[in-house]
């Protein structure tokens, strides 16, 4: 009397049986499904109903196929149950209808999910499904699945150190060579300690560090920032290089806040529609020969002022320069 193997259901035939035709058996019920077990493609119908994949002694089933796919129009999710014997399945879930299937045996009541459009490996304990990626062993963390794309959602998650992948969003820091040749926004701080090259546009709405060299092959521009008339005006340095106030009275230009050595820009007087209007300076600021220059007061009159930080609290400043 044949008897049968435990997990891929193999015929065993008894001594002495099938006398003429043992080599018949052997060749459909053994050689044959041991091919399906390793390589067989088995495409499974789907409905909303649940599933239990064939399951044959000594003869072809859905349940012994090395590669499952399931195809059909879902109105609910389904559960699709397999064998409860140790096994390894390759399942492909290409059903429509925005719903998942998952696997189970019937040893137990737990479920996997196939996410639809998924293609992944299956490992069957005997009692429990247990999804085969290995997202730990391939060094992508501890997510169960990690897509691969261009959106921001399918990006690999990578250390903020990592020249390759500069996240723009928060603080980071460029620690060797590198060139940006498309358009790049940095809203976080950026710290560069090798050379950084930009041959497009860069935005930067943070502080930039460079420990060393930065190249710019094209035009590099700053905004001209809008100060409100006063008669104490205020120059807060951090918000800008270039500045512009249309006086509407006598006003007077305090000593800078957040000054960076070396910083440079300009500074432009428009007098208003009356004109008549002084501009006079803080101690901090430094005049050739020691002379404060007298700014223009015709109506509407444009002045030009230059100027650099050598210290955060000694600004030099260029003769006023009448642009009228």
């Amino acid at each position: 009397m044949a008897t049968y193997t435990d997990r891929i259901r193999l015929e065993k035939q008894a001594n002495g049986a099938n006398s003429g035709s043992w080599g018949t058996v052997l060749n459909q019920n053994v050689i044959d499904l041991v091919d399906e077990a390793i390589a067989g493609y088995t495409i499974v119908s789907c409905s909303s109903a649940p599933i239990t994949l064939s399951s044959n002694n000594g003869a072809t089933d859905q349940a012994r196929s090395a590669v499952l796919e399931f195809q059909g129009t879902l109105t609910s999710s389904v559960d699709i149950t397999i064998p409860s014997v140790s096994k390894i399945y390759f399942v492909k879930n290409n059903t429509s209808g925005s719903f998942p299937i998952t696997l189970k045996t019937a040893a137990t009541t737990a479920k996997t999910t196939v996410a639809q459009g998924g293609t992944a490996p299956f490992i069957c304990d005997t009692v429990n499904v247990i999804a085969g990626q290995d997202a730990t062993g391939l060094g992508l963390g501890t997510a169960a699945t990690l897509n691969f794309g261009t959106s921001v959602n399918e990006l690999i998650p990578v250390s903020s150190a990592d020249v390759r992948y500069v996240q723009t969003s928060t603080d980071s820091s460029i620690t060797g060579a590198k060139t940006f040749t498309s358009a790049t926004t940095f809203t976080g701080d950026v710290i560069t300690s090798g050379t950084a090259t930009f041959t497009s546009v860069a935005t930067f709405s943070a502080a930039i560090s460079a420990a060393s060299s930065a190249t710019f092959a094209g035009a590099v521009g700053t905004p001209i920032v809008s100060l409100s008339a006063a008669t104490s005006l205020a120059l807060n340095l951090s918000t800008g290089n270039d500045f512009a106030v249309t006086l509407t009275g006598d006003s007077t230009l305090e000593n800078p806040s957040n000054a960076k050595i070396g910083q440079c820009g300009t500074i432009r007087l428009i007098q208003d529609g009356t004109g008549n209007h002084t501009f006079s300076f803080g101690d901090a600021y430094n005049f050739a020969g020691g002379t404060t220059p007298t700014n223009t007061k015709t109506a509407a009159a444009v002045d030009l002022l230059i100027y650099k930080v050598r210290e955060v609290s000694s600004i030099d400043v260029a003769s006023i320069l009448n642009l009228s």
